[in-house]
């Protein structure tokens, strides 16, 4: 490099600094293999030349990046895609995308040497590889978050997600979460047994689907006992509403789909754009200020009279499929909204 160039290229708390131009630094955390990490960062770095960097939280172990200290003159870093590191003080955002690997402990055998086969050794090795790295990006971390990790815990509850749509005055179908078959019943018959049945948090380790409650489900007294379910009065139509919210923008698509959960048939919906009413855009963002969220991912239907209806938020939930069957550009929307985060605190935070 020229002594022309190194006079024009500096870093300042983390943001590049080139011929007067001001350059964020992202990092995505997720896990292996995430389409929608590549998507985005080839995005920011192809529009808008951002520094970015894939953190991959089921790869934590044996990379040998791990490193903190009381001191400051240690850099806190953790392993990145590509077999690099960053030093989290220098990051300005960081995009909370999939962190599952870090969440739920779940253990993909390569990420560790094949002589490592002790149960307790492998346990250990996965425990503390988490509590460092959410202890690093807790401690060390100060810029934006998308989302922060607790506001996603606490917005993907799903209890929470109702009691928080009820607040905002947003409509909900008739809902129960419970697991006494006597109660079960009587609210299904409340809705002559036109209601569904969803889990209240699922699992990764099968594909489960929204399906209608029938005679077999509430006449087992062990299948309604076992765990509470979601009970929700069943909304007519084939409308569905995905909408992607960036921040205080909001990108909404029509989704026409004759089965009840459309999320497992792809290949028999249509897609088109919509236009969200500006009362129902101005509940949603009020939604997520109380749950201190700046994208989520909105699923709602419109019934037979046209009235919207409220189901659920994914605070980081899929998106890039709306673009593949649709107009609708949102990797374009998402990386300009990261990159605008982004350079709005390197900047203030330089000022």
């Amino acid at each position: 490099m020229s002594i022309v160039q190194q006079f024009l290229e500096a870093t300042v708390d983390g943001m590049t600094v080139t011929a007067g131009k001001n350059i964020p630094h992202i990092a995505i955390v997720t896990i292996e293999d995430d389409f929608h990490a590549y998507a985005v960062r080839k995005m920011l770095q192809d529009c808008h030349s951002v520094k970015c960097d894939i953190i991959e939280t089921d790869r934590l172990a044996d990379s040998g990046k791990i490193t903190w200290s009381l001191t400051d003159a240690i850099a806190p870093t953790l392993p990145t895609l590509g077999g690099g590191e960053v030093d989290v003080r220098q990051l300005n955002l960081i995009w909370w995308r999939r962190p599952s690997g870090v969440t739920w402990k779940s253990l993909r055998r390569p990420q560790l040497p094949p002589d490592v086969v002790d149960e307790a050794a492998i346990d250990v090795i996965l425990n503390d590889c988490r509590a460092s790295f959410i202890g690093i990006v807790l401690n060390e971390f100060h810029g934006v978050w998308v989302n922060h990790p607790e506001a996603n815990r606490q917005a993907e509850n799903k209890l929470v997600q109702l009691r928080a749509a009820q607040q905002v005055g947003l409509r909900l179908p008739k809902t129960l979460i419970s697991q006494d078959p006597e109660i079960i019943r009587q609210f299904c018959a409340s809705l002559d047994n036109q209601a569904i049945v969803k889990t209240v948090a699922g699992t990764t380790k099968a594909p489960l689907t929204t399906t209608k409650v029938n005679d077999a489900l509430l006449s087992s007294e062990r299948a309604l006992r076992l765990s509470p379910a979601i009970y929700q009065e069943l909304i007519p139509g084939t409308r569905h509403l995905r909408i992607s919210a960036f921040g205080d923008n909001f990108y909404a698509a029509l989704i026409t789909c004759d089965h009840l959960d459309w999320r497992v048939h792809l290949d028999k919906v249509v897609v088109e754009p919509y236009q969200l009413p500006i009362e129902i855009e101005e509940r949603l963002r009020k939604f997520m200020q109380i749950l201190n969220l700046r994208m989520g991912m909105f699923d709602m239907k419109l019934n037979l009279d046209g009235e919207l209806i409220w189901l659920e938020v994914n605070p980081q939930g899929q998106f890039l499929f709306i673009e593949g069957l649709s107009d609708v550009k949102l990797a374009d929307a998402f990386a300009d909204f990261l990159y605008q985060e982004a350079t709005n605190y390197a900047t203030s935070s330089v000022a």
